[in-house]
Parts: structure tokens; sequence; C-alpha cells
């Protein structure tokens, strides 16, 4: 699988109200090209967040646990390279 991260690509989440943190990755994601990822960092448990991806966007996501908390979690999401 070929990724391309574009550069400056890590969003801390940590920061934003809770109710707006699922949101604020979504909204990410869906400004990715195909073959392009960032990582976000988390400060709550990403189970339901990879559920909802799995929901709206099965095998059309990359989704990597780079780093496992508590207290902090480093995801790397991503849409993969366009099959032509």
């Amino acid at each position: 699988m070929n990724l391309q991260t574009p550069k400056g690509a890590t969003y801390d989440v940590r920061r934003l109200p809770p109710e707006r943190k699922q949101s604020a990755v979504l909204s990410m994601f869906d400004g990715l090209k195909p073959g392009q990822t960032f990582v976000v960092v988390l400060d709550f448990d990403p189970d339901k967040l990879r559920c909802q991806f799995e929901a709206f966007f099965a095998g059309e996501h990359i989704w990597v646990c780079l780093e496992p908390g508590p207290p902090d979690w480093l995801i790397e999401i991503g849409r993969p390279q366009s099959a032509r």
C-alpha cells in the first residue's frame, strides 16, 4: 500500500470540546485525497471512532494505531491509493 503523508499532518484534538472531537477527525478524513494520511492525537479510547470509520468508510480507509493509550493514542488514518 503506497501512502503519502501530507506535510504537517499531525492533528491534536485533545483541546477540542469532547462533543467536537470525533466530528473533527471525520472532517479531516473527508478532506484527504487518495494516498494521503494524517496522524491524530486523541485523549479518549478510539474504539467508537474506529467503529464509525468501519461503518461509514468500509474498505475506503486505513487505520493504524501507532501508540496505544491511555492516556493518549496516536492513530494514523488514510485513504488508500486509487486502484488504476
